[in-house]
């Protein structure tokens, strides 16, 4: 089995640090706290893997080297574990990275959800309108000629659109979930198409969600670091590793360089767009105040919260335009239907 399938990531990696950092402050040695976390694993190869970080810090590595020579972990763990046994702050460094990590897990799933939810509806309109236009409406057609009157043309071509229309929209939404699925398997394998990359690129750099994203990524890296005993410096460039997001990326790299030049984060920050308004307000409040790594810390579930807030508006958007153009589709399939009907009854007297 690769180190990509069996690598630690999203609840199970916040799980992991989080139990490091309660043994790291409590009485018991970290190697026989992960020999006895060995014993719950859930297969053999996580087994192995702890017994083997236990084996190399009993053997007198450090946490850092037994972490990265399992292959299992992100290299930012790896940075701010390295960072942590540096500083001191190992125990504050893993309970960080779990809060980290659990925000990051809970961001994916809810974006995976709000994704489902309604690519689900849509797939289910397109069926239904395909289904309507394409067999029922010409069963319907034969009828009323074999009465002797007919389909009005505005009808008439609103149907021939319509199935044109779902079966292309159908086709165009198969196309799609390949790609989906093509992507998220060349992800697993780390071998992604250019194309692909670009599509995740763009996304990054537009989206309101991964600009929300980013903006957590950022707070929470630069307190982190601020805590572990970084300068500002170095917690921006971690910083910068995990946006994701060009434009936020060269931002920093010019705050970066003003903080270097002598100004505080509060002044390098003010000259870019990166935080506004009450934010800016509040990193002036810390930076002040000595406590910029808890605005940050707070800042950063702001951050989570607007994540959250941008999917949710997303799905509420969506759905009153799937209901909306469903009974559209409906109502031309009923005048369609009715209006004939309705000339027939006439003629006959009824």
């Amino acid at each position: 089995m690769s180190k990509k399938q069996t690598a630690y990531q999203g609840l199970v990696l916040s799980r992991f640090c989080m139990q490091l950092s309660i043994l790291l402050r409590s009485a018991v040695p970290l190697y026989e706290g992960l020999e006895a976390m060995a014993e719950d694993g859930e297969n053999e190869d996580e087994k192995q893997r702890l017994l083997a970080i236990s084996e190399q810090l009993r053997m007198g590595e450090p946490l850092s080297a037994a972490l990265e020579q399992t292959g299992a972990f992100p290299g930012y763990v790896i940075h701010m574990t390295r960072l942590g046994e540096t500083t001191g702050n190992l125990d504050v460094c893993m309970e960080s990275l779990a809060g980290h990590y659990e925000q990051e897990y809970y961001l994916s799933e809810n974006l995976r959800k709000a994704i489902t939810y309604p690519s689900m509806m849509v797939v289910m309109l397109l069926v239904i309108l395909f289904v309507l236009f394409a067999k029922v409406m010409p069963v319907f057609t034969g009828v009323y000629e074999s009465l002797g009157t007919s389909v009005p043309a505005a009808a008439q071509a609103a149907m021939e659109f319509g199935t044109v229309f779902s079966g292309a929209a159908l086709i165009l939404a198969a196309i799609a979930a390949l790609v989906m699925g093509f992507a998220a398997l060349s992800g697993r394998f780390g071998r992604q198409p250019a194309f692909i990359q670009a599509i995740y690129r763009n996304i990054r750099n537009r989206s309101r969600v991964a600009r929300a994203a980013a903006l957590r990524r950022l707070c929470a890296a630069v307190s982190l670091s601020m805590k572990s005993g970084l300068r500002t410096e170095e917690g921006l460039d971690i910083a910068a590793d995990l946006v994701q997001n060009e434009g936020l990326k060269e931002q920093l790299q010019a705050v970066r360089a003003d903080i270097a030049a002598g100004s505080d984060f509060y002044e390098a920050m003010k000259k870019t767009d990166i935080f506004t308004g009450f934010d800016l307000q509040m990193i002036r409040t810390g930076s002040r105040a000595g406590q910029l790594d808890t605005v940050l810390d707070s800042l950063a579930e702001d951050y989570a919260q607007k994540s959250q807030d941008s999917i949710e508006r997303m799905i509420s958007m969506l759905e009153p335009a799937v209901v909306a153009v469903l009974a559209a589709a409906v109502g031309l399939v009923l005048l369609a239907v009715m209006l004939p009907l309705a000339g027939i009854l006439s003629t006959i007297g009824v």
